[in-house]
């Protein structure tokens, strides 16, 4: 895996074709495992690193809950309120070095958030691996 300012702006096109093809996708970025942001994509509320760190912490109580259950590997965290959606999930092929977390508004379509976060998440691995 090579993060380089190439595979960056790679993520950053990916993020930014998310916000366009996804009615309802107020931001969406990538993080390190680690809590650290990476690059994100902002249409109305400003990304912090706390952000970032409540979203791989998501990740990896997932995982952890996934590993005691024998449930398998993760595939997506979605927490959803009646003021929001939010899906977070591993990039492929990162050793889950990244995660994507998408915020979408109340009404904005599950299963389009869903579909496109995941589409995200193969082009961040394609311009990652």
């Amino acid at each position: 895996m090579a993060l380089t300012e190439a595979s960056r702006e790679a993520c950053a096109t990916a993020l930014d074709t998310l916000l366009a093809r996804c009615d309802g996708v107020t931001a969406a970025m990538l993080a390190f495992r680690d809590g650290r942001p990476y690059v994100d994509r902002v249409r109305k509320a400003p990304m912090q690193g706390k952000f970032a760190a409540m979203s791989s912490s998501l990740v990896a109580l997932g995982q952890s809950i996934l590993r005691e259950v024998q449930g398998g590997t993760l595939d997506h965290v979605l927490v959803e309120g009646n003021g929001g959606k939010f899906v977070v999930a591993s990039i492929p092929g990162s050793g889950g070095l990244l995660v994507i977390a998408v915020l979408a508004n109340h009404d904005a379509r599950l299963g389009l958030v869903l579909g496109h976060a995941k589409t995200c998440a193969l082009a961040v691995s394609a311009a990652i691996a």
